[in-house]
């Protein structure tokens, strides 16, 4: 039985590796066709470096294992099990009496294994990665550098911080900055400056100016909780790219926004992230293993069905929790509960 678990776990690991080659170099090879043109204008109009767009499909090749995670992972269990089956090696495991759910013990064993090893490294690495992948991306897309407009930052308290051009960097710039504050009793005040940097934990202004119930007088620096550069970017992404985050982005939105529906229902979805591989799986095989009534491409074809109105009622619930018509909890747990039940009915009934 050892050796058996150690083949399957073989073969399952290598139907990864394929089938994550196959994901990425496919999404790859295509977003590099789209951007044909798009290259040597972004060469012409920013500079773009040959070393910047080998490190933007570096970089992307990353997020799309992130994002394309659960699929190559089913995808991989279908295929191992499919040829196990059609080399007729796993007949005479359950003719033996071995029990199905052993016998897949391996490839769920090494699927949370990846899953939360994946989750891991997602969670120490992302904040870095995403503003590299965005400003080259930035480059390629609108042929212009990354400077994010518009943003608003919630501090402690009644502030918060307006941006009207970011530039990220060493030293991070703003250009015209505003923060406003107010009190119950009144205390209002407003921070205004043409632009400022952030020098030694502190935003260092030009022309600044600070007007409050005592009328108005100038400020050369101004230093608050909650309003540097990585705040900044934070509350860029979470406009722009709110499932790139990880779970630090989402408690620290939470932080000082505790009403922060979409925050809240993300940093569910994220907590459930390994159960969904698994639930996945789970639904996957049981669905997809059939040794009399269907062929094993009807099998396939069935159980990638299933998974595929798994991610539809993610989405769903999703949407009801930032919309606020569930719980963020309820949103994020209530597709896997479900389909759990559902991958457990099914798994019951495979042959054994």
């Amino acid at each position: 039985m050892q050796i058996f678990n150690r083949y399957v776990t073989i073969n399952y690991l290598r139907f990864c590796l394929l089938t994550a080659v196959a994901f990425i170099g496919m999404f790859t090879f295509m977003d590099l066709l789209a951007r044909v043109d798009d290259i040597p204008l972004s060469r012409e109009a920013v500079g773009l470096e040959t070393s910047e767009i080998f490190n933007y499909y570096l970089l992307n090749a990353v997020f799309l294992l992130f994002q394309f995670l659960p699929y190559i992972l089913l995808i991989a269990g279908i295929g191992c099990v499919t040829q196990l089956l059609r080399k007729r090696e796993w007949t005479p495991m359950l003719s033996a009496g071995r029990p199905t759910w052993r016998l897949f013990a391996p490839i769920f064993i090494c699927a949370m294994i990846i899953a939360t090893s994946v989750s891991a490294f997602r969670e120490a690495f992302i904040l870095q990665l995403l503003p590299q992948h965005e400003s080259i991306q930035r480059k390629l897309s609108n042929h212009c550098e990354w400077r994010p407009t518009d943003l608003w930052v919630r501090g402690e308290g009644s502030q918060r911080l307006h941006a009207q051009v970011f530039t990220p960097g060493e030293p991070a710039r703003i250009t015209e900055l505003e923060i406003f504050s107010s009190s119950k009793f009144g205390n209002d005040a407003r921070v205004w400056a043409d632009s400022a940097e952030y020098v030694d934990g502190k935003w260092q202004l030009q022309g600044g100016i600070k007007t409050d119930s005592k009328g108005a007088t100038s400020v050369d620096v101004f230093e608050a909780s909650g309003f540097s550069p990585d705040d900044l970017l934070l509350s860029y992404f979470v406009r722009k790219r709110p499932l790139d985050l990880n779970l630090e982005s989402y408690a620290n939105l939470l932080q000082y926004d505790s009403g922060h529906r979409q925050a809240e229902t993300y940093m569910w979805s994220a907590r459930t992230f390994p159960f969904v591989v698994l639930v996945l799986l789970v639904l996957g095989l049981s669905t997809s293993i059939n040794f009399e009534r269907s062929s094993s491409k009807e099998g396939v074809a069935r159980g990638l069905l299933m998974c595929a109105l798994f991610f539809v009622a993610e989405l769903l619930f999703r949407d009801m929790g930032v919309r606020g018509a569930v719980s963020p909890w309820l949103a994020a747990t209530a597709p896997v509960s479900l389909f759990a039940g559902v991958s457990l009915w099914a798994f019951s009934r495979t042959p054994s």
